[in-house]
């Protein structure tokens, strides 16, 4: 009969999380991770086959929450320019910032685990669609042009949304980031820049 676990898997996860997103994949030592888990190297590598597995399982935990997020806010009916200005305004800065682990992973490409930086990009392609989403509803309520490249708009957000998290890493203030959101939603307005 197999012994029950002595710790809660998420609580495991959500500690090595803190780790990794402040140090990322290669930063975070196994033994710092130990140490952060209170786990033993056993259990550790039982339970994840080893540091590569704990990354993608917090990555996968995080992702879990992010996609939440957005989907939150990007699907509120109406669908259109509203959600796309909320989820942008959203944007997490601060003195405890660490960036976004989705795009630490993506910007770590050559050290993550490679699944772990598949999953990045999945999560990465799901945001874009939902701004795509949104765009094409802001098309069909004539808040943008109707003949709008939806596609490249959505990448563009998508881009805005990775340097806005990237500016937040280098000390961009709200203020900062509220004038490159709004200068953003003037230009889908079609409005004066």
């Amino acid at each position: 009969m197999a012994r029950p676990r002595g710790y809660v898997r998420e609580e495991v996860l959500d500690k090595a999380m803190e780790l990794f997103w402040r140090l990322g994949y290669e930063g975070a030592h196994l033994a710092a991770l130990v140490e952060q888990t209170g786990l033993n190297r056993f259990s550790l590598y039982k339970e994840f086959g080893g540091k590569a597995g704990l990354f993608e399982a917090t990555l996968e935990r995080f992702l879990g929450y992010l996609i939440a997020e957005y989907r939150d806010v990007m699907t509120r009916q109406p669908m259109g320019l509203e959600n796309i200005e909320v989820n942008l305004k959203g944007l997490e800065y601060g003195s405890q910032y660490y960036g976004c682990f989705m795009l630490n992973t993506l910007t770590q490409k050559d050290t993550v685990p490679a699944g772990a930086y598949q999953k990045a990009v999945e999560a990465a392609g799901e945001i874009e669609a939902l701004y795509q989403a949104n765009l094409v509803s802001a098309a069909a309520r004539g808040q943008i042009g109707g003949k709008a490249n939806v596609a490249g708009l959505g990448k563009m957000l998508q881009t805005l949304d990775q340097g806005l998290h990237i500016q937040g890493l280098a000390g961009t203030s709200d203020a900062q980031k509220d004038r490159v959101i709004a200068a953003m939603m003037a230009m889908l307005r079609n409005e004066q820049v």
